[in-house]
């Protein structure tokens, strides 16, 4: 009896010290989670799996680790860990954790492309916050919904957001939260090209930015580059732009670096940060500079690489159009702020009618007024959700229609591969239309392929094409009626033509496959 009782005294002693434990855990790191998120995202993410933890703490440990994440500029893909804190919030009644976890929720649907339904959950998390005196949580809620909006374009709201955050900033007093919010109002000024706008918050942001680094000095320091740039001040502007470059390269810097290539007359270089910038996941800079490297390849008489870009420059266009419901998302915004209105307003005439007997009358007329103007709102808010249903379902057709195509391209690529393994185990040269068929396959699945091979001839093609497929020496050799020594010594010799490179037939191998799959 003696002992049974040890082992339960021992149990609950473990128990009490393991929540203990997280408490301390989760206390300290949403002291700091505002500020130092990367430090609670290493505090946090080796209990990602832990089981022992009560529901409370599951809940602020799923808000706090998804919050990190996002302020350090990453994010995450799946939305469970963070569902689960905002029905344990809900539930709780607590506002100002249930509005902290609707934004980050909304941030992840938002990443999924659940436009509207992300926007919905925003709004709602504003609407909380609204009650809640937190500017380190407002500052990053206003910024996200003036992304959002400076996105789709819509640049009246966009600036009110980034206001409101710079104004919540300025509460924290925290210098970096003013000079990157200043930054976004600063480059959303930039790209309407109001210049005196773009001039005055650069200089708001001067006094404030030598106590900044990484991204945020970086952006100030392009801002300004852009702003000198587009005054004439060249060399100035060169400057920043080389000093934004060491402090944190991003693509918006070599995209103007480029801009004054062309200006001091050195198109190649130029070019060459062009074709980088292609690959930008900045969608405004990607844009142009496919314009701009296509309008080059036209000068200099290249159309095969211009219709290729051009190609490549309308699957852009259509990835943004897939991703972005432009005209749903400001719509869904303006019904959102108008329904709360309505609300406020319904809420202020109940509260009269209480107080204003004799004028009972004219407030039911109001009443019905504003009822009715609520159901109109709905009316079209549900009239808008099944016109964006019926677009999600033709963008679902067209993909599945796009997948069925790849597999149809899988399938006849593995049966030339194997008509081909069949001709060289036999020892008989290639058909021609078979090896037509596996360069049309390849180049169509590989365009950077199409491009490394276009300057070699048809056999030095055709032994580049069989070796991304994996035939032997001796089956490229009876296919292309050699010797596997031939082929062996064609392929070092390309290793040098193609890659500028020295080594044997396997190093060429590796070579062109990574080419071809995309490997690194």
């Amino acid at each position: 009896m003696k002992h049974l009782s040890l082992i339960i005294l021992s149990i609950f002693i473990v128990g009490c010290s393991q929540r203990q434990s997280h408490n301390e855990l989760l206390t300290k790191s949403e002291q700091i989670v505002f500020e130092h998120p990367d430090s609670v995202v290493r505090m946090l993410s080796p209990h990602y799996n832990d089981t022992t933890m009560s529901e409370a703490d599951r809940a602020l440990y799923g808000l706090l680790y998804t919050e990190a994440i996002h302020r350090s500029g990453l994010s995450v893909e799946s939305d469970s860990l963070i569902q689960f804190s905002r029905a344990y919030y809900e539930q709780q009644d607590d506002k100002e954790h249930l509005a902290r976890t609707l934004l980050h929720h909304a941030i992840i649907l938002y990443k999924q492309q659940q436009a509207h339904e992300a926007v919905l959950t925003m709004k709602r998390a504003e609407q909380l916050a609204e009650d809640l005196d937190l500017p380190a949580f407002e500052w990053y809620l206003y910024s996200v919904l003036g992304d959002i909006n400076d996105n789709v374009g819509n640049y009246s709201q966009t600036f009110r957001y980034y206001k409101l955050a710079l104004d919540a900033a300025r509460q924290q007093d925290n210098a970096s939260w003013m000079v990157q919010t200043l930054n976004n109002i600063a480059m959303t000024y930039d790209g309407l090209g109001q210049l005196d706008s773009l001039k005055y918050y650069i200089d708001q942001a001067k006094p404030y930015y030598e106590k900044t680094d990484g991204e945020i000095r970086a952006t100030y320091l392009i801002n300004r580059a852009s702003y000198l740039l587009k005054k004439g001040n060249t060399q100035q502007a060169k400057e920043c732009l080389m000093e934004s470059m060491q402090t944190a390269p991003t693509d918006r810097c070599e995209k103007l670096l480029a801009d004054i290539y062309v200006q001091e007359g050195d198109t190649a270089a130029a070019v060459q940060q062009w074709y980088k910038l292609t690959n930008s996941f900045n969608p405004d800079v990607a844009i142009a500079s496919y314009r701009l490297l296509i309008e080059c390849l036209n000068h200099f008489g290249d159309k095969v690489n211009a219709a290729e870009y051009s190609f490549r420059l309308n699957e852009v266009y259509q990835n943004l159009y897939e991703q972005n419901d432009v005209a749903g998302i400001i719509d869904l915004q303006t019904q959102y702020d108008e329904q709360q209105k309505e609300r406020r307003q319904y809420r202020i005439t109940i509260f009269l009618l209480s107080a204003i007997i004799l004028l009972i009358i004219a407030a039911l007329i109001i009443i019905r007024y504003s009822r009715h103007r609520i159901d109109l709102l709905n009316a079209r808010f549900a009239e808008s959700q099944q016109q964006y249903n019926l677009t999600r379902s033709e963008l679902t057709q067209m993909r599945r229609q796009k997948e069925r195509e790849q597999r149809e391209n899988s399938r006849q690529m593995k049966d030339i591969v194997s008509r081909l393994h069949t001709t060289a185990n036999k020892g008989r040269a290639a058909d021609d239309d078979d090896i037509n068929a596996l360069a049309q396959l390849s180049y169509a699945n590989s365009p950077k392929l199409r491009e490394l091979l276009t300057e070699l001839n048809a056999k030095e093609q055709t032994v580049c094409l069989l070796t991304v497929h994996s035939f032997l020496p001796t089956e490229i050799a009876a296919l292309t009626i050699s010797t596997p020594q031939a082929v062996t010594n064609t392929r070092v010799r390309l290793l040098k033509k193609l890659f500028q490179q020295t080594g044997g037939a396997k190093d060429f191998d590796m070579a062109i496959k990574r080419v071809a799959f995309g490997r690194r």
